[in-house]
C-alpha cells in the first residue's frame, strides 16, 4: 500500500508540474544581495568565525586522540562522533542551514593555519581540470567502505589511523595544489556536505553576507565537474546498500560468512549497489539521450543535480533514528572522552533514551522522506528540462527519469520494511 502510494504521488506531481510548471524557477534565477545589519555583522565577525573554528579543531583533536586508543567503541568518544554526529548529524544540518562545514573543517583551518592559501603563496601545481572532483569521490568511497564493510571493527585504534591518514592527504593536496582548490575538489565531506547544503534556504552572497533562497534553488547553479556525478551515486549507492545490508535477505546470503570472505562479499554488495543504481540511472538518460540526439552522458550531467535530494532523504529515512538513539552516547562520551572516569560536563551517567522514538513513527518519518525526497528530484529535473529544451521534448525526456525514480522508491521503501 504503501509503495504504491508513493509511486502515485510522484507520477501525480510530474502531472502537476506539467500542467502547472511551464517556466523555469530556480535556472537561471539572479542572485540575491545581503543589506548589511546588526545580525550579519555578528554571522560575518571574524573574531566569532576563529572562535568556532579553534573550538572545532580542539574537538578534531580529542575525537583523534580518543580515535587512537585501545578501547572498544563504546567507552570512547571517537565513533559515536565521527559516524553518527558528523556522518550524519552534518548532513542534517548542512540540508536545512547551509554549509556550516565552510566554518568547522578542521582541514580547512589546518590549510590556513599551515599557509595553504593561494592568496598567501602560489600552489606547487595548479589543480588538474580533468580529476574533477574523483579525488572527493574515491576518498568518500573509502568512507562508506570502512564504515559500512569495516574489517577492522574489532581492532582497536583503526579509526584513529583512517582519520589521521585522511588527515595527511587532505593537507598533502592543499600544500599541492592549494586549499580553496583542494577543499572544492579533493576534500570529501566539503563537496559532499556542500552538495546538501545547497538544498538549504541560507546561502551566501558574493561579499559574505547571509541571504534567503528558495529551498532546492541552489542546486540549479551545481557546477558540473568530472566525478561529481560519481560522488552523487556512491552516496546514494552507499546508503541504499547499508539498508539492504540489515534485510533479512542479505542475513541469509551472507550471515555464515566470517572472515575475509565476509568482507568480500560486503565489498562486493557495496560495489554492486552503487553500481545498480548508476546503470539505473545511466538507463533512464541514455532514454533521454535518445530523444534529444545528445547521447547519455550529456543528460546525465546535466540532470546529476536532481538526485542530491534523494541521496539526502534515503540519509534521513536510513539513519534518523540512529542520529536520535545512538547519538545519546556521545553525550555521555563528552564528560569522559578518553574512558578515564571523568565527568566534565556532569553527563557522564546520561542513559540513552530507547523510548525517544516508536517504530511507527521512524516508519511514517522513512515513508515522507522518501516521497519529498523523490519529489524535489522530480522539481529539479523538470525545472531544468524545460529550460534547456522545447517543452515537448522537455517532458518526453523526463519519462524514463520518472520511471527510475518510481523504482528507486519503491525499492527503498522495501528495504526499509526489512
Amino acid at each position: 500500500m504503501f509503495v504504491f502510494g508513493a509511486g502515485t504521488a510522484l507520477v501525480i506531481s510530474f502531472v502537476a508540474l506539467a500542467s502547472l510548471w511551464r517556466e523555469p524557477r530556480f535556472e537561471g534565477r539572479p542572485e540575491r544581495r545581503g543589506r548589511a545589519s546588526a545580525l550579519q555583522r555578528v554571522l560575518t565577525n571574524r573574531m566569532l568565525e576563529w572562535t568556532v573554528r579553534i573550538l572545532s579543531l580542539g574537538f578534531f583533536a580529542v575525537v583523534m586522540i580518543a580515535s587512537f586508543l585501545p578501547l572498544s567503541p563504546t567507552e570512547t568518544i571517537g565513533p559515536v562522533v565521527v559516524f553518527v554526529w558528523f556522518w550524519v548529524g552534518l548532513a542534517f544540518a548542512h540540508a536545512f542551514v547551509g554549509n556550516l562545514w565552510a566554518t568547522l573543517s578542521p582541514f580547512d583551518t589546518l590549510g590556513r593555519l599551515l599557509g595553504f592559501d593561494e592568496s598567501e603563496r602560489e600552489p606547487t601545481r595548479p589543480y588538474p581540470k580533468a580529476w574533477g572532483t574523483w579525488p572527493a569521490a574515491i576518498l568518500l568511497f573509502g568512507f562508506v567502505w570502512l564504515e559500512l564493510v569495516d574489517p577492522f571493527a574489532g581492532r582497536p585504534g583503526t579509526l584513529g589511523f583512517a582519520i589521521a591518514g585522511y588527515t595527511l592527504i587532505t593537507l598533502g593536496g592543499m600544500a599541492v595544489y592549494g586549499r580553496r582548490a583542494w577543499a572544492r575538489h579533493g576534500e570529501a565531506f566539503a563537496v559532499y556536505l556542500g552538495l546538501f547544503a545547497r538544498m538549504a534556504p541560507l546561502s551566501r552572497d558574493p561579499d559574505g553576507l547571509v541571504v534567503w533562497r528558495p529551498p532546492l534553488a541552489g542546486l540549479a547553479g551545481l557546477e558540473p565537474k568530472p566525478g561529481l556525478l560519481a560522488l552523487i551515486l556512491v552516496a546514494l549507492g552507499s546508503t541504499t546498500f547499508d539498508g539492504f545490508g540489515r534485510s533479512s535477505l542479505w542475513g541469509d546470503w551472507t550471515g555464515a560468512l566470517t572472515g575475509l570472505p565476509e568482507t568480500i562479499a560486503e565489498t562486493a554488495g557495496l560495489l554492486g549497489t552503487i553500481l545498480v543504481v548508476s546503470g539505473l540511472y545511466a538507463l533512464a538518460m541514455s532514454v533521454a539521450g535518445r530523444i534529444t540526439g545528445e547521447g547519455w552522458h550529456v543528460p546525465a550531467v546535466r540532470f546529476a543535480h536532481s538526485l542530491v535530494p534523494i541521496a539526502f532523504a534515503y540519509v534521513v529515512a536510513h539513519y534518523l533514528s540512529f542520529l536520535l538513539i545512538e547519538g545519546q552516547l556521545g553525550i555521555a562520551a563528552l564528560s569522559d572522552p578518553f574512558a578515564r572516569g571523568w565527568n566534565l560536563f556532569g553527563t557522564a551517567d546520561h542513559l540513552v533514551n530507547l523510548a525517544l522514538l516508536s517504530a511507527t513513527t521512524i516508519w511514517y518519518a522513512q515513508v515522507v522522506a522518501i516521497v519529498v525526497g523523490h519529489v524535489s528530484g522530480v522539481i529539479l529535473a523538470h525545472d531544468r528540462a524545460i529550460a534547456a529544451y522545447p517543452q515537448d521534448v522537455a517532458l518526453r525526456t523526463q519519462y524514463a527519469l520518472l520511471a527510475v525514480m518510481v523504482v528507486f522508491t519503491a525499492t527503498g521503501l522495501l528495504i526499509l520494511s526489512g
